[in-house]
């Protein structure tokens, strides 16, 4: 399979997701899950587009949906509030349509520094890459960790990722895959997000059922 290519052109400012007009937010929970019901005040959209802009990712019968149209689109939608050092996030995706495509789990996220971030891929397999902003519009992905797993089903699963000190570990329908020290970059703390990435083959429609966050 193909991994996406090093460097890769970029819609660098976040948009937030849609709340209502007269919302008055409270402070966002540390520990919680995410149902995807309603309206999403504490996300925003960040994308890797080529050129190609996607639309945001929208909540739809208690989803989280991201309809990417355009080939070697990425798409995140991030928690905002708080920043998360050690934290583990797991989440329930599905795969409505769409080919050879990849979707994932970000922790530690800057804009400054970068992020990690854990992908399984539609032909069983599954990276752990740390992302970059080398410039607006221009990020890069590094590749730590690539391995297969007859655990990735075709429609759905559920994927997690602990990032507890320098650590950093996978899990693929409640199996940990292998851990990854990450000694280099050192990434201490950032946000938590939700990612989905297209190829050659669109339309891609990719649902998250819900999102748990927790700190070990």
């Amino acid at each position: 399979m193909a991994l996406p290519s090093p460097i890769v052109t970029a819609s660098p400012s976040p948009t937030l997701l849609p709340a209502t007009p007269t919302e008055t937010l409270i402070p966002a929970p540390r520990t919680f899950t995410e149902q995807f019901d309603g309206n999403l005040p504490y996300w925003t959209f960040q994308q890797i587009d080529n050129g190609q802009p996607a639309a945001n990712p929208s909540a739809e019968g208690g989803f989280l949906v991201f309809g990417l149209t355009g080939p070697n689109q990425w798409v995140y939608a991030l928690y905002e509030m708080p920043t998360f050092a050690d934290v583990r996030v797991d989440a329930q995706v599905d795969i409505r349509a769409g080919g050879l495509s990849a979707y994932g789990i970000v922790c530690r996220y800057s804009e400054e520094q970068g992020w990690y971030e854990f992908n399984i891929y539609t032909d069983h397999t599954y990276t752990l890459l740390f992302g970059q902003w080398l410039a607006p519009a221009v990020a890069r992905y590094t590749p730590l960790v690539r391995g297969g797993s007859e655990k990735i089903k075709a429609d759905a699963n559920e994927i997690g990722l602990l990032c507890q000190g320098d650590m950093l570990t996978p899990f693929i329908n409640g199996v940990q895959m292998r851990s990854w020290q990450e000694d280099k970059i050192g990434l201490k703390e950032g946000k938590i997000g939700l990612s989905a990435a297209s190829f050659d083959s669109v339309p891609l429609t990719v649902a998250y059922d819900w999102l748990k966050v927790n700190e070990p």
